[in-house]
């Protein structure tokens, strides 16, 4: 008899034990700071046969769901002793039977939900979406709150949700959102999550620095179902410089558009005044780091959000490194290395020694030594050895080029016309004086033929 009753003690403190085990669960609090406030971050590892209660403790704050797996092979925080076979058959025959004779009626916008669920984890967001984002607090049941939940056995369920200022989330359409380096920003759409309002354009204007690429991040997406030939009556349209790059109606979870340049257009547009259905719920921010120009003597030869690589041209380097190219890192938008600080590329000494050569032999044609005290090699040093070009080299190059190509050519020609012009002047001075010697000989040779009286 006291035997029993200590079985019976027993078992009531275990079912106490498991009880209080299945409803806390693990929970991990964190914060993250917005222009408007602070946002907590709650996550929960729990069992999914719990009843689980997401609240916020600021009543100007609102839930939004991240994260919500159902972990159908892990039991950790259930404090079941349920052996695993028995749970993978209570799995299979919920498949392959129950789920296929259960017909489950959801009103409004969710209709059919066709998520596969067979794998080892079920993503919940939808459901959870649907019960408790946009509300300060929300009660949620798997059995009760997702299609055929109430079929699955207890596993373990990992869940994160936030609690985000009102005054961190922007809610008026048709305005222009700038977004700095660094910052991020939440949307959502005027009468979320009760309804979103139609019959006149809504829409925002995504823009960021030259360079960077703007990112939208749907945590909740639902606008009315399309219709059965899959066209949307109403729709959310994304734009990239005149180009559509997103258009999608009915319920997504974890949609993540990046744009192409630095500028993003959405529009929500609906067909009636008033639908009852969420809306949406968005993150947007910049990615990737400004434009920036290529040192001097070199160009962009490889460009992604996260690198940029310069090339020298043939026969340069950079100075500091000795290589030809330099790779910069964009770390939280920002180079890792200040472009205009980076040292412009400079010849090596084989590009030195040839030009040298060139301008040797041009300056011996000329009979000047145009280079003077310009860049001097040692002949044992090696042509392929690197090293940096003196500053005045280039410039004396560039004067001997001139003097060579442009002003002995300029000279030479003008002594030529010079030339030509005292050649004909002493020409026509000749024949000036030659005629008059000529008519005054003729004048005499007639006075000589007169008759003397």
């Amino acid at each position: 008899m006291q035997s029993s009753r200590w079985l019976i003690g027993i078992s009531l403190v275990l079912g106490i034990l498991i009880s209080i085990n299945m409803t806390t669960g693990t929970q991990r609090i964190s914060a993250v700071k917005l222009t408007g406030g602070y946002m907590e971050i709650v996550e929960e590892d729990v069992c999914s046969g719990a009843l689980l209660r997401l609240t916020c403790r600021s009543l100007r704050a609102f839930i939004f769901v991240l994260q919500a797996e159902f972990h159908r092979k892990s039991t950790k925080t259930c404090g079941s002793s349920v052996r695993a076979e028995k749970r993978a058959a209570q799995w299979y025959n919920y498949n392959s039977g129950i789920r296929k004779t259960i017909t489950i009626e959801l009103r409004g916008n969710y209709l059919k939900d066709e998520d596969d669920e067979s794998g080892p984890v079920v993503d919940l967001r939808k459901s959870f979406n649907r019960k408790c984002s946009g509300q300060h607090h929300c009660r949620f049941t798997v059995a009760e709150d997702h299609p055929g939940g109430a079929h699955w056995p207890t596993a373990d369920l990992r869940l994160k949700y936030a609690c985000i200022p009102e005054g961190a989330v922007k809610r008026y359409c048709n305005t222009e959102v700038r977004i700095n380096r660094g910052e991020a920003g939440y949307i959502k759409s005027p009468g979320y999550p009760l309804y979103y309002p139609g019959e006149y354009a809504c829409g925002w204007a995504f823009k960021t620095a030259p360079g960077q690429r703007v990112v939208l991040q749907f945590h909740d997406f639902n606008i009315r179902s399309p219709e059965a030939d899959g066209n949307c009556e109403d729709l959310i349209r994304i734009q990239d410089s005149g180009q559509t790059i997103f258009e999608s109606c009915g319920t997504r979870i974890g949609t993540r558009i990046v744009s192409n340049s630095n500028q993003l257009t959405l529009k929500l547009i609906s067909s009636s005044r008033v639908y009852p259905a969420r809306g949406f719920l968005l993150k947007y921010e910049a990615v990737g780091c400004p434009e920036t120009h290529a040192p001097d003597g070199s160009f962009v030869a490889n460009d992604t959000s996260e690198t940029r690589t310069f090339q020298c041209r043939t026969g340069n380097i950079f100075p500091d490194t000795r290589m030809p190219t330099k790779t910069v890192k964009c770390q939280q938008g920002a180079w890792n290395e200040t472009i205009e600080h980076l040292p412009n590329c400079v010849a090596t000494s084989a590009t030195i020694l040839k030009a040298e050569s060139e301008n040797t032999r041009l300056s011996s044609l000329s009979g000047d030594n145009t280079l003077g005290q310009g860049v001097r090699i040692g002949r044992g040093e090696s042509a392929d050895s690197n090293f940096n070009m003196d500053p005045a080299a280039p410039a004396m190059i560039k004067q001997s080029d001139y003097v060579i190509d442009v002003l002995l050519p300029t000279i030479l020609m003008a002594l030529l016309f010079v030339g030509n012009a005292v050649i004909v002047y002493l020409i026509f001075q000749y024949r000036k004086r030659k005629i008059p010697l000529t008519a005054e000989r003729e004048e005499m040779r007639e006075l000589a033929d007169v008759p003397q009286v």
